[in-house]
């Protein structure tokens, strides 16, 4: 009995040393648990089935600014604004009846909070739950994403602010990643002569650009990538969809954003500038020229009409066929030098056209009269295609019919073997249409470009001054008209005139 006695007191002890160890645990883990709560940095807040607060953490007392003693046994519905009080009821209950023990921080959706004095703020939540002794408990995790929020809503003004500078620049705007273009803004959509962006987008930006800037541009583009910052302002070439060609100044810049390293390339069209450029460059050249022309007339016309008068007295007087055939030769030759003479005058001392309603008909047919024997010795056939009755055009008689004989000697030029010959008159809107077409050996596309530069012509030696659709085209600009060429080598040319009609 003394035994079973002894067993029994040390089984009692023993029980009382485990319920006392088992005690020191749980106050350790109660004091681990209230340590972390109240530690957080996040708001904490436990609730019964009831939805009234169980537990609030100092986090929790700052973010809403109320005490805890004052939390404690309050609804939750205190700590949310009016508008989202029953639905967020509804949502408690239905989460806890879900089977679903958590939902993370974020997967809540859009929740606000409510501040003591009345402020409401935006929140992030995670919420889970856990049954203890038949008691449903939940537990919010809280965050105050009000900085944030803030930071958010400045950096979409800051985007939308620069958004705005890129649409209005007046640049033209690429951004090269990985050799494809990923953005363009408007100004580039405009330049490249696309209708949307996805016309340029994914294209390499060499491809972009004429083929002969191509390799430089490949060249700058790597120089970027391989860690330079920035390459110089330079001006290049490019070619449009619809093949246009145009002039633009071109700097790149290297950046580095959150994808990885780009190309901002920004475009500027000059080719407005490098045309006026070249024209300032004509006049002064137009300019040099007339002073040379007037001091060649002087010193070489009074001369030359002393040999033409002799060569002329000569040939009245000698009979020998041969000293008649050298002294022809003479006179030719002086002829040319004179006529050659007269349109370096003629383009560089034009005068103002003295404009008046004229009969285009009319100076059309006087022109042909005076090919009338070559067309037949050349064996070319005329066909005259104008309209009765035409407007009349407001021009300078004496100069449009300068122009028509330039044009008709051109086209009797390009048909040495014969050919035919067509002349159309026709009004077009506001304008009456010239158009002298033949079927001669056509023009090169590398030649066709420079036929209205002063001096250039394909014509042999001594046969052209380059000068005859130079003053063509300066006459017909100042008539505020235009000229257009087309032309295809084996195939002809077709020169097109637009002049004002006369009202």
């Amino acid at each position: 009995m003394e035994r079973r006695e002894a067993q029994s007191t040390s089984d009692t002890g023993d029980a009382r040393v485990d319920r006392h160890k088992g005690e020191q645990q749980l106050l350790v883990s109660q004091l681990r648990l209230e340590g972390i709560v109240e530690s957080a940095m996040d708001a904490i807040i436990t609730v019964a089935e009831d939805q009234r607060v169980v537990l609030f953490n100092r986090a929790a007392e700052r973010m809403f600014g109320c005490s805890i003693e004052d939390a404690i046994g309050q609804p939750l519905d205190r700590f949310l604004p009016v508008s989202f009080r029953e639905a967020h009821h509804h949502q408690v209950q239905d989460f806890g009846h879900s089977g679903v023990t958590s939902r993370k921080m974020g997967r809540l959706g859009s929740v606000s909070g409510l501040r003591a004095g009345g402020e409401e703020f935006p929140i992030e939540a995670a919420i889970s739950h856990i049954v203890v002794e038949g008691q449903t408990y939940y537990t919010v995790i809280l965050r105050d994403i009000t900085e944030r929020k803030r930071a958010e809503r400045l950096l979409r003004q800051s985007e939308e602010r620069y958004r705005r500078l890129i649409a209005i620049s007046p640049y033209a705007i690429l951004v090269n990643r990985g050799n494809r273009i990923i953005f363009a803004n408007d100004q580039a959509i405009k330049l490249f002569g696309a209708v949307k962006a996805e016309e340029i987008l994914e294209k390499s930006p060499a491809d972009l650009f004429h083929a002969d800037d191509q390799d430089i541009v490949r060249r700058r583009i790597d120089e970027l990538f391989e860690g330079g910052a920035q390459v110089p302002v330079l001006e290049e070439k490019i070619e449009t969809l619809d093949g246009r060609i145009a002039y633009v100044e071109v700097s790149g810049t290297r950046f580095v954003d959150e994808e990885g390293p780009a190309i901002l390339i920004m475009l500027r069209d000059v080719s407005e500038r490098k045309r006026l450029q070249e024209q300032l460059r004509r006049t002064e050249r137009v300019a040099e020229l007339g002073t040379l022309a007037s001091g060649m007339a002087h010193e070489i016309g009074t001369p030359m009409n002393v040999i033409l008068g002799r060569a002329e007295y000569l040939m009245d007087r000698v009979t020998e066929e041969p000293i008649k055939k050298g002294l022809q030769t003479i006179i030719t030759q002086v002829e040319r030098i004179t006529r050659v003479m007269n349109q370096l005058l003629s383009f560089v001392r034009r005068k103002a056209p003295q404009r008046v309603p004229l009969d285009l008909r009319k100076v059309i047919e006087d022109s042909m009269e005076m090919f009338q024997e070559r067309l037949a010795t050349n064996q070319i056939l005329v066909e005259m295609e104008m309209a009765d009755p035409c407007p009349m055009v407001l021009a300078d008689a004496d100069q449009i019919s300068h122009v028509l004989i330039n044009l008709i000697m051109n086209a009797l030029h390009a048909m040495p073997e014969g050919g035919t010959l067509r002349v159309g008159l026709a009004p077009e809107q506001a304008m009456v249409k010239l158009t002298i077409v033949d079927t001669g050996h056509g023009i090169p596309s590398e030649v066709i470009k420079k036929i209205y530069d002063p001096f250039f012509t394909t014509k042999e030696f001594g046969k052209g001054t380059g000068l005859g659709l130079t003053v063509v085209k300066g006459i017909i600009e100042e008539h505020q008209g235009s000229i257009a060429v087309e032309s295809k080598e084996g195939s002809g040319t077709s020169f097109t005139v637009l002049l004002p009609m006369s009202q």
